[in-house]
């Protein structure tokens, strides 16, 4: 394909600088594509670039300095034509999301950050404890940059976040050390990146509790939440768990896609009609697919915005932390065991959306049916509209499990507070690191804790969980999220139809966090 003439413009300019050079090595480009002081801002940039070009964080996507300034750079370490002819295939899927194409970039014009680190292991109860004593000894504001990263396949690691040039990230390592010479913890100095971030419960509580401790603490009862009201002669769950006043008395119909939107903040909601216009306008809603978004503020119980929260949509791998509550009601009975062997298949249900773990949590409880009839004898008001029709198939072209997007919400919020069996334990599976939709790729600050479950086959995009950045005074936010993009058939192009379906989650995502950032001085 034939590079646009701002690429050619960018070579014209580039030559002229770099003359007639003669003597010496030719120079190697990267490609650049955003630049800003604030490093969180570029790691959002990173994630979004990673999930539209496809590219690997950190090995093809790096963040480097260069003066006072932060950038998103793509290793080509090329010729400048190499970093041209890169530059032009990129920039088609970058117009397709809206996103400027990148410059090319001499690789000698930034330099490669580094971080801080102190300690690793293979328990993350250990980490965690020792974490709390890093913390408290550095105090603030160090200690509130500190986080655990997950390092290797069991390797976790205390990581103080500075992005700073590795003279800088020595000192400041040299530093740290000093204060922290009478526990004899070790401080050395680590090439900077975004590796996933252990969002464990027991952090996000300031305790060492060990994280691979169940919870079995009694779940609060459901009904101290909710109440039944008459709406359209049909009775259907009002208010306080998770649908406000008047969710399902006043709705509008949005021109753009036929969309049910209901109250929720007004200003948010304002700006659904153009954040709708504007996605069709990107190619990625047509009329052959049906969108859900839907956001809970869970500090204030209301909803943020709610669009076709009460339409059904297919579960596909969503379904899967209702078989997993259904089963820790049948543990918490003392009718099953959570085993080792069940700890382990269940994270690997949750965390790798195993489809054969799955299968075996729904052969315990009795098949599918079973499954649905335990959900909805013991939380008939939470899961009304649920249905478990099947085991996953082994190609997971899974298309008869449904719920609406309000169900969804409705167990985020009784997870949140603690109102189901092993709610903690629930919690620490779906904040195992993995990829999302609602946090990668999004605009939401590095250190926002992640509560998720994506869902994903050849006719569904979605993506559910809880989102908990800071407040700058450290105080934490939690809202839930869920975002479903759904069509009826399998398109023609299924991988250019996912990238343009979870960037649409994304965007929204990133929509909700900029209300909340206002609402509430987030970070």
């Amino acid at each position: 394909m034939n590079v646009s003439r701002t690429v050619h413009l960018i070579l014209l300019i580039l030559f002229m600088h770099a003359g007639m050079a003669g003597a010496g090595p030719a120079p190697r480009y990267d490609l650049a594509y955003n630049w800003d002081p604030d490093v969180n801002r570029m790691i959002g940039v990173q994630r979004k670039l990673a999930a539209v070009l496809g590219l690997t964080i950190d090995r093809q996507l790096e963040i480097v300095g260069r003066g006072r300034e932060f950038g998103v750079v793509c290793k080509v370490n090329g010729t400048l034509k190499q970093a041209l002819d890169m530059a032009g295939k990129h920039q088609v899927k970058l117009r397709q999301a809206g996103l400027p194409p990148p410059r090319p970039l001499m690789a000698t014009s930034s330099y490669k950050l580094y971080q801080v680190s102190y300690a690793s292991g293979a328990q993350l109860e250990g980490v965690v404890t020792l974490y709390a004593q890093i913390k408290a000894t550095l105090g603030r504001p160090d200690g509130d940059r500190l986080c655990i990263e997950k390092t290797g396949p069991a390797t976790f690691t205390i990581v103080y976040r500075c992005w700073q040039s590795r003279a800088e990230a020595q000192r400041i390592a040299s530093r740290h050390g000093a204060l922290l010479k009478k526990k004899k913890i070790p401080t050395a100095v680590i090439p900077a990146g975004d590796r996933p971030v252990v969002n464990d419960q027991s952090l996000l509580l300031g305790g060492a509790k060990a994280a691979s401790a169940p919870d079995l603490s009694p779940a609060a009862p459901l009904s101290s939440l909710m109440r039944d009201k008459q709406v359209k002669g049909k009775v259907e769950l009002q208010a306080r768990v998770a649908v406000p006043q008047g969710d399902r008395q006043q709705t509008r119909q949005d021109p753009d896609q036929g969309a049910m939107i209901s109250p929720g903040a007004p200003g948010l909601n304002n700006k659904m009609g153009a954040f709708l216009r504007e996605q069709q306008e990107k190619g990625r809603i047509r009329r052959e697919v049906r969108t859900a978004l839907v956001a809970y503020d869970l500090t204030n119980d209301t909803y943020v915005v709610n669009m076709n929260s009460h339409r059904a949509f297919q579960a596909a791998s969503m379904i899967k932390p209702f078989v997993a509550l259904a089963f820790f009601q049948q543990v918490n009975e003392g009718k099953l065991s959570y085993s080792p062997n069940n700890r382990q298949m269940m994270e690997a249900m949750i965390q790798q959306s195993s489809n054969s773990a799955t299968n075996g949590f729904i052969r315990q409880l009795g098949g599918p049916a079973r499954c649905e009839a335990l959900l909805k004898k013991e939380y008939g008001q939470v899961f009304q509209q649920v249905r478990i029709k099947e085991y996953i198939p082994p190609d997971g072209r899974t298309y008869k499990n449904s719920a609406h997007p309000a169900d969804y919400i409705v167990f985020l919020k009784a997870l949140w507070k603690n109102q189901l069996p092993y709610s903690k334990e629930m919690l620490r599976l779906m904040a195992l690191p993995g990829r999302d939709r609602i946090f990668y790729g999004t605009d939401l600050p590095n250190g926002t804790l992640v509560y998720n479950k994506t869902g994903t086959t050849a006719h569904l995009c979605g993506d559910m969980g809880i989102l908990v950045p800071r407040t700058r005074d450290g105080r934490t936010v939690p809202y839930a999220i869920v975002g479903i993009v759904e069509r009826s058939s399998t398109p023609a192009d299924y991988k250019q139809w996912m990238v343009a379906s979870g960037g649409v989650i994304r965007d929204f995502s990133s929509l909700v966090y900029a209300e909340m950032k206002q609402k509430y001085n987030l970070l």
